[in-house]
């Protein structure tokens, strides 16, 4: 940060496409933006829509290709938070695709998640500080009740071993 006449003033944020290998499906690869760090290093934002073992806050080097495109290469500090995708049952009461991703956020919301979505698909992100086993409860009942189906993207061993309090 830096001060101008007493103002503080953030210095701005390069944010650049890095692209994950993908296997085992029709996409080979998977692109998001990211938050330079440096020239080698990248923050992630939110996580990625697929399990790639990365999560909002993680810090990944990068490498570049012949092209220029950089390529995550290793993850290098765990931000704690964990990553799960929640996909809108065909037939969920939480109403049609846009209305239920919608549905879906605002309950996460509620617990101190945050996350995005589209078209029945939400990616949660859970931070480290949240309630687990009161978000492990919603998706479980979610689930019980015919409102989603969900797949665990990025946990921690907190989110695993998480139990009633």
């Amino acid at each position: 940060m830096s001060s101008t006449d007493g103002a503080v003033v953030e210095p701005p944020t390069e944010w650049v496409q890095v692209w994950f290998p993908m296997s085992g499906g029709p996409a080979t690869a998977l692109g998001v933006g990211a938050e330079a760090l440096s020239s080698n290093r990248v923050r992630l934002p939110s996580a990625p829509w697929a399990a790639l073992n990365a999560a909002k806050g993680d810090i990944f080097s990068v490498q570049p290709d012949m092209d220029g495109k950089l390529w995550m290469h290793e993850k290098l500090e765990a931000s704690g938070y964990c990553a799960i995708r929640v996909v809108l049952a065909s037939d969920s009461p939480l109403g049609p695709l846009n209305a239920g991703t919608r549905v879906i956020l605002e309950k996460f919301i509620a617990l101190g998640a945050t996350g995005s979505g589209m078209f029945g698909l939400t990616v949660i992100d859970v931070p480290p500080d949240a309630d687990l086993y009161l978000v492990h409860h919603l998706l479980d009942t979610g689930q019980r009740e015919g409102w989603w189906d969900y797949d665990e993207l990025c946990v921690t061993e907190a989110w695993k071993t998480a139990t009633a309090p």
